[in-house]
């Protein structure tokens, strides 16, 4: 059975609409709600949506203005192109059909997920990759060990208050670009900048653990890059969680997050690597805040939420339940954000 992708209306006085961009190839298997396109008019941008579960297939290229109305391409139960010999974007193995969404290859992929993981007795999510990548939050596995911190500003000075009340870490000191001038944070001296072999200098001297304290400056890698570095170069990352924050314990996590006061993380989210959920921001059950996103103070996400990598949220932003944001994307302090937003845009 195929089920027909047909141009939406997007506004009043357009009867074209363009098809800007392809998310998915054609192919490949996707899911009810997953954005398959990027379409606009003069006055309007958002995206296609999947109404239903299936392999996908176009009928025009990008690039194209099409008559509202009109048929784009379509969704089919079956992968035609394996019906016709062709191999498709869909995994087989050992004769048994892996049905997955392209955001959970994607994530299998990147994580190097074994596929004899996966179920195949329905279709693999997203969830399901996380699941297998994140660990069960907890606080600590070790105490009273030495912690460099990344970065003097104000996230550094929200971290030290953190860990100085925890008492799970000693903090040793912190690297900052503008050392030697810089000297000292809330009573902790900096003790090298961030030059590589400053900081092998720093390795080298039995310091290995850290935390990236570097928040969004209008650099859109400002916080990614400094992470990516540091694991080049060996160090371990930490995470670190206020005691008045509240961190459901079905949560899963990754690496180098700093979580604040009054923050609240609901029930089976999954948090990746190196993020900043700030004070008081709520991030509600099953949602996904993939790596190096920035959480700001009084933000509020809605229940199955998805923010990708290296995003902003700002401060007293509502996110609504469901809604999907993509990768390097900074949504103004404020905004409500109702649908879904494509990668490398600037919302409110």
């Amino acid at each position: 059975m195929r089920q027909e992708l047909r141009v939406p209306r997007l506004d009043s006085n357009s009867d074209y609409v363009t098809i800007t961009q392809w998310l998915v190839r054609s192919g490949d298997f996707v899911t009810q709600g997953e954005p398959i396109a990027v379409i606009e008019t003069s006055k309007v941008t958002t995206e296609l949506i999947a109404e239903g579960d299936g392999y996908i297939y176009m009928l025009v290229p990008e690039g194209t203005d099409v008559r509202v109305g009109q048929v784009v391409g379509f969704v089919s139960d079956t992968d035609e192109n394996a019906a016709n010999g062709i191999v498709s974007g869909q995994e087989r193995e050992e004769g048994t059909e892996l049905k997955m969404s392209r955001k959970a290859k994607e994530l299998m992929v990147k994580y190097g997920i074994d596929r004899s993981l996966l179920p195949r007795d329905r279709i693999v999510r997203e969830s399901d990759i996380l699941r297998l990548v994140g660990q069960p939050y907890s606080i600590s596995d070790t105490r009273s060990q030495d912690l460099l911190i990344y970065g003097g500003g104000g996230i550094c000075k929200l971290i030290i208050d953190i860990v100085r009340k925890r008492g799970e870490y000693s903090i040793c000191g912190i690297i900052d670009r503008r050392f030697p001038e810089l000297k000292e944070v809330s009573g902790v001296p900096v003790i090298a900048g961030n030059g590589k072999n400053e900081l092998r200098e720093v390795m080298r001297q039995g310091y290995v653990r850290i935390i990236n304290s570097v928040a969004f400056d209008g650099r859109m890698h400002g916080r990614k890059e400094p992470y990516v570095l540091l694991k080049e170069l060996g160090f371990t990352f930490v995470n670190v969680i206020h005691d008045k924050a509240v961190v459901e314990p079905s949560i899963r996590m990754g690496e180098g997050n700093v979580i604040a006061a009054g923050a609240i993380v609901g029930s089976e989210t999954w948090i990746g690597n190196n993020c900043i959920i700030n004070a008081g921001a709520i991030v509600s059950h099953d949602c996904i805040i993939s790596d190096h996103c920035h959480i700001a103070s009084g933000a509020v996400l809605g229940g199955n939420v998805v923010v990708n990598e290296n995003t902003l949220i700002g401060q007293g932003c509502t996110i609504f339940k469901n809604v999907r944001i993509g990768r390097n994307v900074v949504i103004k302090n404020g905004a409500n954000v109702f649908s879904n937003v494509p990668d490398n845009e600037i919302v409110g």
